[in-house]
């Protein structure tokens, strides 16, 4: 798989989680490797409780069942995208709202994602943990 067909991948699946509102979070497996790696840099903290590190498909969906059972998505915005060899970067912003508070958070977010056949093997996010811990109470 080719710098671009990874690029082309990653827009698809961004826009497909984006057009459920996160309702389908089974969709991820079409696109990520068994032994996935996500990291988040919330890390479980600041009340982020679903941000820790996850390892496999299994626990990539606890990541998002722990989510979307505090969040409920407003948009993910995949806006650009910067690649080379198997890593692709991609710059967007998000909202989300909490479930417990009511309240509604928008940040950038940055992904890295590296890719391996054609799937995402590993997957680090960066976003406001600040503002995001803020709407939590």
């Amino acid at each position: 798989m080719g710098t671009q067909s990874n690029v082309k991948k990653l827009r698809t699946a961004f826009a497909e989680w984006n057009d459920s509102k996160a309702s389908d979070i089974g969709m991820w497996k079409k696109y990520t490797t068994e032994d996935l790696c996500m990291r988040s840099i919330g890390r479980g903290q600041y009340g982020l409780d679903f941000s820790c590190a996850r390892d496999g498909q299994a626990e990539m969906q606890e990541y998002l069942e722990d989510l979307t059972n505090a969040f409920e998505m407003q948009h993910w915005t995949l806006k650009d995208t910067i690649a080379q060899d198997d890593r692709v970067v991609g710059l967007g912003v998000c909202a989300w709202t909490h479930k417990g508070t009511g309240k509604t958070v928008e940040t950038p977010i940055v992904i890295i994602c590296r890719f391996r056949d054609g799937l995402v093997c590993e997957n680090e996010e960066f976003y406001d943990t600040a503002a995001v811990s803020a709407v939590t109470g």
